[in-house]
Order: structure tokens, then sequence, then C-alpha cells
């Protein structure tokens, strides 16, 4: 057995420590500098073997333990130990055991193989493996080798006497000792209470003979007493019979009442549900009649306000006909006016204006022609004055010719251009005039669709008001079904309430839990409680039989597997939800063929009172399949013990199969099952009406959704009428710009045309004009006519004057026909014609002018007045509707009011019979108490003869006989008698017999125990001496063997010299010989002291007489003999060669190889060193880091620790460590130099040398001195520069050890690392 591994978390300064490379079975060396962890390595391993250091620790200790470095604080730490258990050793299977120790600020847990243990558990373990708390130098601390050198002879016995186990034996022995001592206490105590026994006994020999006597009359008392308690028990017994047959009336009739107490109940429950269902429907009516009413006045007012419009119209309309007539007649007579006009002007007035106006024309061209000739000659006679030559009058002539021609070809061009136009605004006219026949086909077209849009809008309103009239009804019905589901949900909260009662509330929580769970995460598989699948036949005639027979089961939840009810278990338990019992049909066990009895007494309840379905038949099987519906209760009683199965009773009564029953009054009221079904009843009265409210809400709002279509058909065509309307206007309106175009172009005309004959005959007259110059060109110049001219102008004179006057007579004519046509002309136009289209747009239905006309405004008035009839019509029938609604919402209030009333009176007789209901039950609750009373009285009555009858005890039948046949009289004078005689012996003890026999028994008893204690007494001295003498043996043995192993191990590590312990005892100063001290007993020992040998001559040496480092190799070699006598698996040394020098530390070092190595019993050493004669022999080496206050295990190469090794003290020797090496002197004077040498401070006793001690601590590593026996040296000095103070002191011959700075003491000086 060996350590393999070992993992520390959190201990100290190890923070997590992974696991490294598994030690060797043989020999492990750590290596590290000061500081780095190492004995926190080595207190980490004996903390998880329970060392006693580490056994019981408070919290303050727990703290220290755990570690401290950088990042968040830990709050536990464990250690772990891999034992490699390949021999067994371990009392656990497994070649490889695992023990961690926890610790916690308050607590520490152990764990073996990963499985928890308690500390009683690990310490027997690491007994028997061979960690002995009396031997605990299998871990060597640093200290522990110097606390060895240090201990005195006494000291040394002690530790002797831990290693033999004394210890042991001393707790055995002082445990017999304070039995003993106890054993003694019991044993006076018992003889004190035997000598009382035994003084009492003798007192109680003379009371005997008086005691017979006062038996015999007492038994006779007795006798006489029993008979008479006989009596009177008999008589409590009768009385008791009679007054329980009273009780069992009473209760009948106490029954009774409380069945008319709850049917007064349940009827007065009812009335006020009807009160309450009676008081919300008068409200709710009277709410309906005063809405309806609000909405009946506004009717009304509509209604009236319609009416007057309706008559308003039609007085209109008929008005409207007459006038209609009156335009019809004028329109006639103004057309045959206007067809006399134009007639007249066609044949008469038009022609005699255009023969005047030729006429005319004729006659003003002739007169402009004279003239012209006139002026002509006036002209030549003018240039004869004006031009001095013929020429210069030519020229002028030829240029007022082409002047006169160019005149006529603009005038020309103009007369053409005139006509073109004049031809064009003729086309214009034709074509404006077939546009106006195009646009006045299409405004009629536009009236008739106008007119068709009309009358779909109107059938579009007419749908929507009907379809608003619907839902106004459905609203209404709504509201009556949201009255009666409001009741209903009551009625439905009421049963709930009743069956939340009657069953327990964590299983009401847990179903409705259930209900949402299945509900919201659409689990299959649930089919709901027993109750949900089965219902019952005949209606509640079997109700109260079912309830009994199923008990609590009613409300078991039916599943189809036992996932399932897992499944909704654990949804339960995670939201903490309630608690409910699941029936998997697939874990069942139900017995398919059961047999029923075949009577007329019993019937079985699953066929006859319940109906259920195929796949719950199991569960109904396992809750009802063994009981019984039986007539009474002794056919229930008879049939479940022949049939081994329950039977119930039609009133509820039960008889189990096991005997027992179950009975008594039920309270109804109070039913599981007859709140299941009002529940049921409601919940599916609910459910239709939410089905209904569904239906007419979606019907409700198909129908707003029909009105909203409507809505938005009404909208779009009535902007489909506005815009049509619009268009309508803007035509008409561009038909009548349009014809005011056409007759501006026709006036535009006909003034062009009269002005063109003008225009040609100016261009005539200029013609001539060009002519009668080209004429006067050549001829002679001359400021005079010629006599020709003369003539010609004076009769162009007389011409001229005729003409005019023509002239006068033709306008005269002309003006006369003018003003004719213009008269006919304005008459026809202006008035006629106007006329005619006013009285006919008047008379159209819609006015193409787009003003209003009489025509227009009569059409709209009858729409107007169709319009409004039609909403009389509905107003009419909404009112006749609402005054009907008003009607029936009264009646029905004033049936309310009456089912009110009458309820209200019913409520009074029922509280009444409440009243009296109460009284009886009071009044049989009083008389109960009386009779319960009567009954106690008796009760205690008959228990008090009872318990006086068993006070007697048992009687001779003898005595009992002798009296049985008196009568009370003569037994109370028998025993007055005997009482009187009884006096005379007032004074016996009456119980000396029993005291007698009980002081006997327990005198024979104490004598026993007396005699198991004195026996005990014996085993105990026994046992003490035992236990001393083993614990004598044990030291002796254990003193052998260290001894021996001492004298070995001294051998091996100084061959050439010897040691021995030698035991000092109080015979000492007789001087005998160590033969004789063994044969001395052990209570003679003294102390253990050591003597050594360094060489094979010279004299023995004391511990005294040693230098420190000699100290250390003889505590060495004594931990190496105590290990030897009490071997252990293991062994811990932390810096176990810290003061020895090379040749010792290389002895020590192959000691452990040897030992490491053994064939026989091979052992693991774990050490730790700064030295390299460990490492070297070392089978692995592991080296411990610390950075940032942790520590750190690492598996290291022997070359890397022996390198490394080398470096530290390369590095302690550059710190300034100076060695003194003194000369070869004897092993006296060697002794008693390294004594000196290791003394730090205060002066030697004998030898007047101030010494320095030498002991080294945890890091101080190089401060002990070494003796090198095979070179005969002094032993060394370590001197640390700026390590010691003060002043060095000699005296006496000796050395003195300096205080100063590195000074030589004596000899010769050498460093060494």
């Amino acid at each position: 057995m060996h350590i393999k591994q070992c993992v520390i978390s959190g201990f100290r300064s190890f923070r997590s420590q992974s696991e490294t490379t598994p030690f060797s079975a043989s020999h492990n060396v750590l290596i590290g500098r000061n500081g780095s962890g190492k004995s926190n390595f080595f207190d980490a391993i004996q903390f998880c073997l329970l060392a006693p250091k580490f056994a019981n620790l408070r919290q303050e200790e727990r703290q220290q333990l755990l570690h401290e470095g950088a990042g968040a604080a830990v709050m536990s730490a464990f250690v772990e130990i891999v034992f490699d258990n390949s021999d067994g050793r371990l009392s656990v299977e497994g070649d490889e055991v695992i023990l961690r120790r926890t610790i916690g600020l308050k607590k520490d847990e152990f764990f073996l193989n990963r499985k928890r243990v308690n500390r009683t558990e690990v310490l027997s373990l690491l007994e028997s493996a061979g960690f002995s708390k009396s031997n605990p130098y299998y871990i060597v601390q640093q200290g522990k080798v110097n606390a060895l050198c240090m201990m005195k002879d006494d000291e040394r016995l002690e530790l002797l006497k831990e290693v033999a186990g004394t210890t042991v034996y001393d707790e055995k022995r002082g445990e017999s000792v304070r039995q003993m001592e106890g054993n003694e206490g019991d044993r006076e105590k018992i003889q004190e209470v035997i000598s009382y026994i035994e003084e009492r006994l003798s007192e109680l020999e003379s009371e005997k003979e008086e005691l017979t006597a006062y038996q015999k009359l007492d038994r006779s008392r007795r006798a006489l007493e029993y008979t008479l308690y006989s009596s009177e028990l008999l008589r409590a017994r009768t009385s008791l019979d009679d007054l329980e047959h009273a009780r069992q009336q009473e209760a009948l009739a106490t029954a009774t009442h409380h069945e008319e107490a709850r049917e007064t109940n349940d009827e007065r429950r009812r009335v006020e549900r009807e009160m309450k269902q009676s008081q919300g429907v008068a409200r709710r009516k009277e709410g309906e009649v005063s809405a309806i009413e609000s909405g009946r006045e506004e009717l009304m007012r509509e209604k009236v306000s319609l009416e007057l419009e309706v008559k308003e119209l039609e007085s209109l309309t008929k008005s409207d006909g007459e006038t209609q007539e009156k335009l019809k007649e004028e329109l006639k007579e103004v057309e045959n006016e206007v067809g006399k006009m134009k007639k007249e002007l066609e044949k008469k007035i038009e022609p005699g204006f255009v023969k005047a106006k030729d006429e005319r024309d004729e006659v003003n061209g002739k007169l402009e022609d004279v003239r012209n000739q006139a002026e002509g000659l006036f002209a030549k006679q003018g240039r004869g004055a004006s031009f001095r030559t013929e020429k210069e009058r030519d020229e002028w002539l030829k240029t007022t010719i082409e002047e006169v021609k160019q005149v006529v070809g603009e005038t020309e061009g103009k007369i053409a251009e005139q006509e073109d136009g004049l031809g064009s605004l003729r086309r214009g006219i034709e074509d404006e005039a077939s546009t106006l026949k195009v646009a006045a086909d299409d405004i009629k077209k536009k009236e008739t669709l106008l007119k068709s849009l009309n009358q779909k809008l109107s059938g579009k309103e007419e749908e929507r008001n009907k379809a608003s009239e619907d839902r106004t009804e459905r609203w209404r019905s709504m509201a009556e079904l949201e009255d009666q589901r409001s009741d209903e949900k009551e009625n439905l909260r009421r049963a709930e309430a009743d069956l939340r009662k009657a069953m327990p509330r964590t299983t009401n929580q847990g179903l409705q839990a259930l209900k949402e769970i299945v509900k919201r995460d659409n689990i299959k598989g649930y089919l709901g409680t027993v109750v949900d699948n089965f219902t019952l036949v005949d209606g509640s005639k079997f109700q109260t039989a079912v309830e009994v027979a199923a008990g609590n089961s009613l409300f078991h939840v039916i599943v189809d597997t036992d996932e399932t009810a897992a499944k909704l278990m654990g949804l339960l338990e995670k939201d903490k939800l309630g608690r409910v019992t699941f029936m998997p049909l697939n874990k069942l066990r139900v017995d398919k063929d059961i047999t029923y009895p075949e009577s007329n007494d019993v019937v079985p309840i699953i066929k006859r009172c319940i109906k259920f379905e195929s796949e719950c038949a199991d569960a109904m099987t396992m809750i009802f399949g063994k009981k019984l519906l039986a007539k009474n209760l002794e056919a229930a009683s008879e049939w479940s013990k022949n049939v081994d199965m329950d039977a119930v009773t039609m009133e509820g009564d039960e008889v189990n199969r096991k005997g027992a029953l179950q009975g008594g009054f039920i309270d109804q009221a109070k039913s599981k099952l007859a709140s299941y079904e009002s529940m049921k009843k409601s919940q599916e009265k609910l459910d239709k009406l939410d089905k209904d409210i569904s239906d007419l809400s979606k019907k409700t709002t198909t129908i707003d959704q029909r009105i909203s279509s409507l809505v938005g058909e009404i909208q779009k065509m009535e902007a489909k009428r506005s815009n049509l309307k619009l268009v309508l206007e803007n035509s008409v309106k561009e038909m009548g710009v349009k014809r005011t175009r056409g007759d501006a172009r026709r006036v535009a005309a006909e003034e062009q045309a009269e002005t063109l004959p003008v225009m040609r005959r100016d261009v005539n007259q200029m013609q001539q004009q060009i002519l009668r110059l080209k004429a006067e060109i050549g001829t002679p110049l001359s400021a005079t006519l010629s006599d020709a001219e003369r003539t010609l102008l004076t009769s162009i004179r007389e011409s001229e004057k005729l003409l005019v006057d023509e002239l006068e007579e033709k306008n005269a004519k002309l003006e006369i026909a003018s003003v004719e046509k213009e008269k006919v002309t304005s008459l026809l136009n202006d008035n006629l014609l106007k006329r005619k289209a006013v009285i006919e747009d008047s008379l159209n239905a819609s006015s193409i002018s787009g003003t209003a006309t009489v025509g227009s405004e009569i059409s709209d008035r009858k729409e107007e007045l169709e319009t409004k009839q039609n909403q009389l019509d509905k107003a009419t029938k909404a009112a006749d509707a609402a005054e009907q609604r008003i009607a029936d919402a009264k009646e029905v209030a004033a049936a309310a009011a009456k089912a009110l009333n009458e309820s209200k009176a019913s409520l009074e007789e029922l509280k009444a019979k409440d009243v009296e209901n109460q009284q009886k039950l009071d009044e049989s609750a009083e008389a109960a108490e009386r009779l319960l009373n009567k009954r106690s009285m008796g009760v205690s009555k008959r228990e008090l003869y009872m318990r006086k009858i068993q006070d007697l005890g048992s009687l001779p039948s003898a005595e009992l006989k002798a009296h049985a046949d008196d009568s009370i009289k003569t037994l109370m004078k028998k025993l007055d008698g005997v009482n009187k005689k009884l006096k005379k012996y007032s004074h016996v003890n009456k119980k000396a017999f029993d005291q007698y026999v009980n002081f006997s028994d327990q005198r024979e008893d104490l004598i026993s125990r007396k005699e198991e204690l004195d026996s005990g007494a014996e085993k105990v001295k026994e046992l003490i001496e035992s236990l001393d003498k083993k614990k004598d043996e044990a030291i002796s043995r254990t003193f052998r063997g260290v001894s021996a192993h001492f004298r070995d191990v001294w051998n091996e590590l100084v061959p050439d010299g010897s040691g021995e312990l030698v035991m000092r005892t109080a015979l000492d100063e007789l001087e005998e010989d160590e033969e004789d001290n063994k044969s001395l007993e052990v209570s003679l020992f003294r102390g253990v002291s050591i003597r050594v040998r360094f060489s094979n001559v010279g004299e023995q040496y004391l511990m005294s007489q040693l230098s420190g480092g000699q100290k250390a190799l003889v505590a060495m070699a004594l931990i190496f003999a105590i290990q030897r006598c009490d071997p252990a698996p293991f062994y811990l040394f932390d810096e176990l060669d810290q003061a020895l020098d090379s040749t010792y530390r290389s002895a020590v070092a192959a000691l452990i190889q040897r030992q490491a190595q053994s064939e026989e019993t091979p052992t693991q050493f774990i050490t730790s060193t700064f030295r390299p004669e460990l490492v070297a022999v070392a089978s692995r080496c592991y080296g411990i880091s610390h950075q940032s206050k942790v520590s750190s295990l690492h598996s290291l190469t022997k070359k890397d620790s022996l390198s490394f090794i080398s470096n530290l003290m390369s590095e302690e020797e550059a710190v300034g460590g100076n060695v003194s090496v003194l000369p070869a002197v004897d092993e006296g004077r060697l002794a008693e130099s390294a004594s000196s040498v290791k003394k730090k401070k205060g002066r030697a006793a004998g030898g007047g040398v101030e010494e320095e001690d030498g002991d080294s601590d945890e890091d101080d590593s190089d401060s002990g001195d070494s003796d090198d026996s095979s070179e005969n040296e002094e032993n060394d000095e370590n001197v640390a520069t700026g390590a010691n103070k003060g002043k060095g002191k000699s005296g006496g011959g000796g050395v003195a050890k300096p205080k100063g700075k590195g000074k030589a003491v004596t000899g010769k000086r050498r460093s060494r690392a």
C-alpha cells in the first residue's frame, strides 16, 4: 500500500492543484525554496489522515486552513489522497482507494471512493491499515527531530509508553476503576436496604394473627358490599337502556327536524335566487322601458315632423299639377303664335325686307357712280390748275392708278378673306349645331343614368335601413342572452363553490391546474375525473348510494398511461399546484371476471346505477366493481360477508367487506354528485348561451359588415350621383355657352354678308376711277372742262338729284321693312321663343339650363314626398314597435314584480318556518342534552359501582351465594353489623401479609444483586491486574524492540559506531547492571537514556554530550527504530536532513533507499530536502513553486532537481554563508565543541562558555552543525552575514560563538553550501 496521488484544492497556499505524475511506491523527494509550500503539502496529508492537530478544529482554525490568495475568497477546501491498495491492506474492495476530506467554515465531510462516510469509519479504516494514533512518527515534520533531541529521559520513557499503546490500557483501566467504585457504592446501599428489610420482617410476624381474624370479617363485608353494588349496577344499566331508547327516538326526531330545516333552507335559497332573478329582470325591463321610451319620444317627434312635411308636400304637389296644366295650355298658345310669326316672317316680311334692301342698294350704287363721275370731272379740272405740264400730270395719274390698283388688290384680298371667313363661320355654325345636338343627346342619356342611379340609391338605402333594424333587434336579443348568461354564471359559481367545499383544497387546486395545463399544452391521454366519465341511471335516484360507494375516488383523474400521469404530476410538483390521484389505465390491475350474486336484495352498482364509456371500464371496475346496492342494512350486512364485497343502501349506509359499518345522517345539501350535476347543468346551459351569443355575434358582425358595405356603396353612389350632377351642370353650361357662341357667329356671319356687297361696290368704283384716270392720260392739260364735259357734268348733277330722291324713297321703304322685320323678329326671339323655352323647361323634370325650374321642382317635390312618405311609414312602424316593446317589457316587469312579491311572501313564510324549525332543533338539542346529562349521570353511576366492585377484588362464590337472596334492607343491616365488628381491628395493619411477602421478595432480590456485584468486583479487579500486566509487558516489549532496532539503525548509520537505549530505574542508585534492570517492574522505570559511540574505540556519549548534528542523527535513529517497531505503509519526512552534514545525509539516504527497496517489506517514503543526497537516491522528484501566493506541485527529472539544489546552494553561499572548520580533536573535545556551538543564547553552567542555539526552524535549513567522523573534523559552524548580533565572549578555555559580523573563532575557515 502506498500513496499514488494527492490532490489539494483551497488548502493554505494550494488554491487548485491539478493531478500530477503518480508518486513512486519507493522513494519520492520534494524540493523547493523556503516558503514555497512544502510544509503545507505535508500538513495537507496529515489533514486528510486525521492527524491529532487536525482532528478537532475551531472556526478560526478552519478559516486559517482556507486559501487566502488573490481572487475570490475560498469558502471550502479539500484534500484527496489516492492509495494503491493492491496488497489489500485497506479493508475496501478495489486496487485503488480514494479518501477525501472537505473542510468548510462550520463542518467537515469525508468521502471514501466518492461516497460520503463519517469520521469514525475513516478512523477505523486508517487504524486497521496501520496508522496508529499511539505512533505518530510515520509523518515527521520540521521541529520533531529537534524535539526528540531536546527530550529528557523521562520524556523518552513516556514516548515509549505511547508507542507501546499504553494509552489504550490506561483508558480501559480508568474505566474499570470507575466501574468498580460505582459497584462498591451500590453494594453498600444494598446492604443497608437488606438490614432494614430484615428488621421490618421481624415486626410483621407479630401482626399476622390479628390480621387473619380481620381478613375473615373483611371478606364478609366485601361480599355484602358486592351484592349491594351488583343490585345498584343492574338498576343503573336498566336506566341507561331506557335513556338510550329515548335518545334514539329523540335522534330520529332531530334528524326529521334537520331534514325539514334543510328542505326549508333549500327552498329559501331557491326563493332568494328567484327573487334575485326577478329583481334583475324587473331592473333590466325598467331600464329597457326607459331606453325604449326615450327612443319612442324621438320617434314620435320624428313622426309628427314627417307628417307635417308630407302634408305640406302633398299640398304643393297638388298645386304643382294645376300649374303644369296651365303651363301646357300656355305652351300650346305660344307654339301657335310662334308658328304664325315664323310663317309671316318667312313669306311676307323677310322677302319684302330683302327686296327693299336690294332696291336701296341698287339706287345707292347708281348714286355713287354718278357722284364718282362728277368728282372725277372736278378732279380733272383741278389737276389742270395743279400741274404745269401734262407729263407731271400723267406721272401723277400713273402713280395714283397704281395706288388705286393696290387698294383694289387689298380690298379684293379682304373680300376673299372675308368670304373664306364667312364660309368657315358658316361651317362652324353647322358643326356647332351638330355638336349641340350630340350634347343634347348626351345630356338626355346622363339624365336617364341619374334617374336610374337615384332609384338604385333608394334601394340601397332601403336595404341599409332594414339591416339596421335587423341589427338592432339582434342587439336586443344579445342583451337578453347576456343577462341570462350572467344569471347562469352566478349559478355555476355557486355550484363550483359547493363542490369545492366537498373536496380537499389541494385536490381542487390540482384539478383546476390540470384543466389549464391540459388545455395549454394540448396533452393527449387526459380523460378527466371519474365523475366526468359516468352518468347516473334514473336521474338522482341512486345518487347517495353511488356517492358513498365511490367516496373520494370521484375526483381521481383517469389517464391513458403512467407516462401521462408522471408528466402531469411533474408539472404539478414543479409549480406547486396541488395534489391529485391518477388512475393510469395501462397499470390498473382489476378483476375482469367478477361474479355477482343473483338476488333480489342486492344488485351491482356498476351495472344498475351508472353508465360509462368502454375506454374507462377498468377505472370504473376498480372503484365500483366490488360494490353492491342493497335493499336494506340487513341485506347489506349479509351479502357483504357472503361475497366479500362492499354493500351500500339507498340511504347511504355502507357495510365494508371487512365488517366495518358506516352510516348516519347525510346532508344532501353537501352532496358531491348533486353539486357536480348542478355545476354540469349550469356549465351546459352556459356553453349553450355562449354558443348562441357567439352565433348571434357572428351574425351581427355579418350584418355590421353588410351595413358597412352598404354605407360604402351608398357613399360611392352618392359621390357618383354628385359627380354626374356636376357633369350634367357643366354639360348644360357648356351647351349654353355653345349656343351663345353659335348665335354670335350667326350674327357675325350676317354682318359679314352685309359688308361684302359694299366692298365689291367700292372695288367697282375704284376700277371705274382707274379707267377714268387712264383715259385722262395723254389728254391735253386744261384748267377748265370741255363743253362735252360740262354737258356731262350737268347731266350728272341732274341724275344725282333724281337718284338722291329715289334713294330717300328706297331708304324709307327699307326702314319700314326693317322695322317690321325687327319687330317680328324681336317678338319671336325675345318673347315667344324664350317663353316657349321657359315653359318647356318648366315642364321638363330636369332642367337642362342648370337652373331650378318648375318641372324640376315638381319632380324633386314628388321624390321628396315619396321619400318622406317612406320615412313616415318607417317611423310609424318603429313607433308602433316601440309601443309594443314597451308594453311587452312592462308586462314582463309586472310579471317579475308579481313573482317578486310572491317570492317575498314565500320568503317570509319560509323565514317563519325556518325560525320554527330552529326552535324545534333547539328544543331537540335541549332534550338531547338533558338525556345526555342523565345518561352521563347513569354512566357515572354505572362506572362507580363497577369500579367499587372491581376494588372489592375476587371473592369466594360460597360467600356470594349466602347473600344472593337477601333484600337490600337485609344486606344493609348485615353490613352494618360487620362494620361494627371491624372497628375492633382498626389498629391492625391491613397490609401486613402483603408487606411481609413484598419485603421477603425484595430481600431475596437484593441478596442476589449483591452477589452479582461482588462477582463483578472480583472480575474488575482481575481485569485491572490483567491490564496492568499487559501494559507492563507492552512497555517492556516495546523498549526491547525499539532498543534492538535502535542498535541496528545506528549500526547502519554509523557502521563503526554503536548505540543503545538504557532504561533508568529507581534502583539506579544501587548501581545494578542492565540485566538486573530488565527484570524489574515497570513501575520502577524513571526514564530512557541514550548512549552512542561513533567509532570502534572510545567511550560512549550521552545525548547531553553530543553536538547538534549528532543529536539530530541520534534522534533520526530513534525515529527509524520506532518506525521499525510499529511499521506504517509509508513515511513522510519534512527536511529530515537539515541538521546533518553530507556524510550523515548520505547514510540516512542509503538507509531510506534500502528500506524503500526492500524485497520483504518495501515502504514508500516522501521526503523534502535542500540537499542533493536524498535527491540522488530518489525514485521520483517533484518541485513545489510559489507564485502570486499560490503553491503548485510539478514533476521534475532527477537532473533538473539536482541542478535546482546546486543553484540553491550557490545562492545561499553567495548571500554570505561562511562556515568555520575546526581542527581535528578527540571525540570528547568534539562533543564538547559541538555542544558549545549549538547554543545561541545563554551561558554554559560548568564551562563558562556562552553558547548560541543552533536548532533549525522551517526556513533555516543551513543552520545545523554536523560531525564528519571519517575526517575527524570539528563541527561546521554556519555563520550568516548579519544573522547574529552582539559580541562573542569566551571563558574557561572553551570556544565562544561569535555574535558579531563574520569573525573567525579558531582554527581554519572554509565555506560550505
